[in-house]
């Protein structure tokens, strides 16, 4: 009578691979994971300025030229222009009423009318959030500023455009997206995220300071 021999793996075996393969998930799912989120955020991105930039176009198609608009004095009061000039074209899903500077969208974005900028305030800084209420709610990583601006100093200076009324703010005309990416890194300077983000077609690059 003849016996096969039985190869099987012994339970050090079995534990030293489980023991592996869990290492390798730990290295690999969080970076999954922000690629992920990465990716999404892009896509909104990609949407809102879109969307944004066709509201303008068809604001103006209809007779309200961005040209004879007054800059307001509070952000509260560009809130107001936004909802009768703007907003029909934009369709928010609902307003938020304790601060009423706040439109969320059906995709459960949002922008937010948080401050002036410019000369005379001739321009307001909005933030968009990609992802509404939810955190990390930080400059750069979830939040990114856009300006519309009132008057044509003001979008040739932030814009680099008279004729350009809603956009990423720029350093100055001449910047490159590496000096983006180190406006970026710098502390107070994440408003210039956005315009990196834009050269990049709103794409993450791997050196994006920001998860």
């Amino acid at each position: 009578m003849s016996y096969k021999k039985l190869f099987a793996f012994t339970l050090a075996e079995i534990l030293l691979t489980m023991t592996i393969v869990g290492a390798i998930a730990t290295m690999t799912i969080p970076t999954l994971v922000s690629k992920r989120i990465q990716t999404e955020r892009s896509a909104k991105l990609k949407k809102f300025y879109s969307r944004m930039s066709n509201a303008v176009d068809q604001m103006v198609m209809d007779g309200k030229s961005f040209k004879y608009m007054s800059s307001q004095s509070s952000s509260l009061e560009y809130m107001n222009w936004y909802i009768k000039d703007l907003d029909r074209y934009m369709e928010h899903k609902f307003i938020d009423n304790s601060s009423q500077r706040t439109v969320y969208f059906v995709d459960e974005s949002s922008m937010e009318f948080r401050g002036l900028a410019g000369t005379g305030n001739a321009c307001a800084n909005v933030v968009y959030d990609t992802n509404g209420k939810k955190n990390p709610n930080k400059l750069g990583a979830d939040q990114y500023s856009f300006y519309f601006c009132f008057n044509d100093n003001m979008r040739t200076r932030w814009l680099c455009s008279a004729d350009t009324f809603f956009g990423a703010p720029e350093n100055n005309c001449n910047s490159t997206s590496v000096d983006y990416l180190g406006l970026c890194r710098t502390p107070g300077k994440e408003i210039y995220c956005t315009r990196y983000l834009q050269i990049n077609n709103w794409d993450y690059p791997p050196e994006y300071p920001y998860k």
